[in-house]
């Protein structure tokens, strides 16, 4: 059984449309120049970005305890335009609660794609590449999401070589194997 994934092709339109994105995409990150009208400019993309990782910590039990969307500095320098705190943030759901913002990749893709099928100056056009740009920017998870991902990724990893090793001297990792290959013919 193979998996056929559609095929995009660059035509001059899509070309066309997709440099007004990038166009709209460095804007907005040119207007980090100015810390209050980027933090306005890109407050939806923020609210969904919390919103996802507040979600995420309900799901998966981190019992988020706090939720903040008002961008404010940091005593060190810098921004922090939202957070979410939570109560029982573990290794081994920090991993879907720190990555959670990347779902909003494919909903970028979506709106990205939709706007391509409309003239390029029309408002419905330049709102759907605007969502598009929300979603691009406020998707890629922070560097402090990283953080919890990856001691949580990290221990994962571990466990699961743990348990191949555990399951290799079993024999039950040889069995595993035959059972595979059996299927697989």
């Amino acid at each position: 059984m193979s998996v056929h994934l559609p095929t995009i092709a660059l035509t001059p339109t899509l070309s066309t449309h997709l440099l007004a994105l990038i166009t709209l995409l460095l804007l907005l990150l040119w207007l980090r120049r100015f810390p209050w009208l980027y933090a306005l400019s890109i407050w939806p993309g923020t609210v969904a970005h919390e919103l996802l990782h507040f979600s995420a910590g309900l799901l998966m039990g981190a019992k988020p305890v706090s939720l903040s969307v008002i961008p404010r500095r940091k005593p060190e320098g810098g921004w922090v335009l939202g957070s979410v705190m939570f109560a029982r943030l573990r290794w081994w759901n920090s991993v879907p609660v720190g990555l959670a913002p990347l779902a909003l990749m494919p909903a970028g893709g979506w709106a990205f794609m939709e706007s391509a099928t409309l003239p390029l100056l029309s408002a419905h056009g330049a709102g759907l590449k605007l969502l598009t740009a929300q979603c691009l920017l406020a998707g890629w998870p922070s560097p402090r999401d990283w953080s919890h991902a990856i001691v949580g990724l990290l221990m994962t990893g571990l466990l699961v070589v743990a348990l191949m090793l555990a399951l290799g001297d079993a024999g039950l990792l040889a069995a595993s194997r035959e059972i595979i290959k059996s299927l697989s013919r």
